[in-house]
């Protein structure tokens, strides 16, 4: 009794000692999912364009354009597409690739909190944004003012939500979409589909046409590949008033016709500040003509897909636990972090067009370049902190740079990275990327002058100071300790008020005003003119339709519809919005063409019999035009 009060006496003396929980262990990766998703841009025809300046462009109102002259055509229609890698939280990748001149760290904030809303996740770390930097691509998405105006028109509240909206909802559906995948991960080489556009860098034609991939394999078959190349991505001009995905379209539009099964193809622009669209020797058919920036997008598309499609197809290394991971970080940008002297490119707020005589001998250089440049200001000053990411898919190391880097910049982050990470084998460049900073060059290069040294938005070192901030991103990566000042993320634009824009009602809606000639051969365009709906409804889809209506498909069994080339719209409007840009009834006059035959290969060739087009409008209607006959 005695010695069971005792142990009861020691028990309650006892202090409680605190209870010690094992560690949470961290979160580990799971099986590899993939998941794709598109959508177009929600930009009516009429919008204007940006990347060019409006001065001296061709005049042309619309209720969607302010500065810029409105588009009245409409080819390869923009759009966002999705590639998710997942192999859980935290173990994320997600390619997003626009149709835009830029890709803005604001739009991304934006786009990051959105999904937040929604999801209930940050995904912050695994959002990678790329713009193919088509100059055809809709503007007004920037509240920036000043300058910014000058690059993308005006800010349009309602289209910037309605772009919000449909980048959220593109890249949950590729969520959405997961399935079980494996990757392989290679790089093929198109020397061809690029041209050295740059005398002042001292090395005439220099290029480099590296293009590494990620293939994606679900359900035992090939559907998707993502790739990064570096073409300045646009042939259209500002005179063309034409909205378009530009030669990245065709790029993509080629190579998943090089397959006989559904391929979601994305390609990703690179370093390509100082690479042109080009093509090599082209096969030509013999088909019906097209404009020479049409033409020109066709040729760079079939040298991509010449290229890379047997890189692609052939014997790959397939992995089902790859690792799959990347961060994103921030870094400042000014005169102070750069490092500038006192007098070396005296503007506190960035500058550009720095317009000295350029010079293409590399061995001089033009005096007092840094001395001669549009100053930002207080009110519109340029960026004073931006975004990168990296990470690593597979066997590929990714890298993003904010705006346009010339080859060899690029070149050079790539070089030290490999120096400082030996284990580094291919990288994955991608430019144009979380954010937009102009054109970046080597500093010698910057003192040629020439048009990508005056669109430096922080002078002479604006370029290699970034390259500095790429390397020490991928030693963040790597755990090293680097030093990095990384300001908070930026805030995005106010989330904008504006009364909601009516749709103007379409007079005559469905009336044929031309029917497709009755009988066309290989050299004829196919072309009808409809009456429809008003532009902000959305762009007509048309498909042709074959024997027993059936819709046409591409050599990859893909619906064929009119957002992809070679087919061509032109709207025009009567009363003409010149008239008076004041809502009320108009006549929507669309007109479609296209050839029976295109002169490069794979583009289309319609063989001989019978069809019609099927036109859906915005408001879900259907017109059906008569039957046209393409001869023996």
């Amino acid at each position: 009794m005695r010695v069971a009060l005792l142990a009861l006496l020691l028990l309650a003396c006892k202090k409680d000692e605190p209870v010690v929980q094992d560690p949470t262990p961290e979160a580990q990766p799971g099986p590899l999912m993939a998941g794709f998703a598109s959508q177009r841009i929600p930009a009516p025809v009429g919008m204007g364009t940006v990347g060019y300046g409006p001065f001296g462009a061709p005049r042309s109102e619309t209720p969607f354009s302010d500065l810029y002259p409105g588009t009245t055509d409409l080819m390869l229609h923009p759009e966002i597409k999705v590639t998710a890698l997942s192999r859980g939280a935290g173990f994320e990748v997600i390619f997003v690739r626009v149709d835009a001149v830029g890709f803005f760290q604001q739009l991304r904030r934006a786009v990051v909190l959105a999904l937040k809303d929604r999801t209930g996740r940050d995904l912050d770390d695994a959002l990678i944004f790329g713009a193919t930097h088509t100059h055809s691509g809709p503007g007004r998405i920037i509240d920036g003012g000043g300058f910014y105006d000058i690059i993308a028109d005006t800010f349009f509240p309602e289209f910037y939500r309605l772009f919000v909206d449909a980048l959220v909802d593109t890249i949950a559906a590729a969520l959405d979409d997961l399935a079980p995948a494996r990757i392989a991960t290679s790089a093929g080489y198109s020397a061809e589909a690029h041209a050295d556009r740059r005398c002042e860098d001292g090395a005439p034609d220099y290029e480099n046409g590296a293009a590494p991939f990620i293939a994606i394999e679900r359900e035992g078959q090939l559907q998707g590949i993502v790739a990064a190349y570096a073409v300045h991505g646009t042939a259209l001009s500002i005179d063309d008033l034409t909205l378009s995905q530009d030669v990245f379209g065709a790029m993509e539009q080629s190579l998943e016709d090089r397959f006989d099964h559904p391929v979601d193809v994305m390609v990703l622009n690179a370093w390509a500040g100082d690479m042109s669209p080009h093509s090599g020797e082209v096969p030509y058919l013999d088909g019906a003509s097209q404009p020479p920036p049409f033409q020109q997008i066709a040729e760079t598309g079939w040298q991509f897909a010449e290229d890379l499609a047997p890189v692609v197809t052939g014997d790959l290394a397939w992995e089902e636990e790859p690792v799959i991971a990347a961060e994103v970080h921030r870094a400042r940008i000014d005169r102070e972090a750069i490092g500038y002297a006192d007098g070396e490119f005296p503007y506190e707020y960035g500058a550009v067009y720095c317009e000295g005589d350029s010079d293409c001998d590399a061995g001089t250089t033009v005096d007092g370049l840094d001395q001669v440049c549009l100053p930002f200001n207080a009110t519109f000053p340029a960026p004073n902190q931006t975004v990168m990411s990296t990470g690593r898919v597979g066997d590929l190391t990714l890298v993003t740079f904010p705006g346009e880097p010339g080859t060899a910049l690029a070149e050079q982050v790539m070089a030290d990275i490999q120096a400082d990470w030996p284990d580094t084998t291919d990288i994955l460049f991608v430019g144009y990327s979380q954010d937009y900073l102009g054109y970046s060059i080597l500093e010698d290069d910057w003192w040629q002058g020439g048009y990508e040294a005056s669109g430096a938005l922080w002078g002479p070192r604006q370029g290699s100071y970034l390259a500095e901030v790429a390397v020490k991103v991928q030693g963040r990566f790597q755990g090293a300790d680097v030093e990095l000042d990384e300001p908070d993320p930026i805030t995005p634009f106010a989330d904008p008020t504006f009364s909601p824009y009516q749709a103007e009602e379409a007079l005559g809606l469905g009336t044929v005003l031309q029917q497709p000639a009755a009988s066309v051969g290989p050299a004829d365009l196919v072309s009808l003119r409809v009456q429809g709906t008003a532009p902000w409804l959305g762009a007509p889809v048309a498909t042709l339709l074959g024997a027993g209506d059936a819709p046409l498909m591409r050599p990859n069994g893909v619906l064929w519809t009119s957002d992809m080339q070679p087919f061509h719209w032109h709207l025009d409007v009567d009363p003409p919005y010149a008239d008076s840009l004041d809502p009320q009834p108009r006549a929507f006059a669309w007109t479609l063409d296209f050839p029976v035959r295109h002169a490069v290969p794979g583009v289309m060739d319609l063989p001989p019999g019978d069809y019609r087009v099927r036109i859906q409008w915005g408001d879900g209607s259907e017109t059906t035009s008569a039957a046209f006959t393409v001869a023996p």
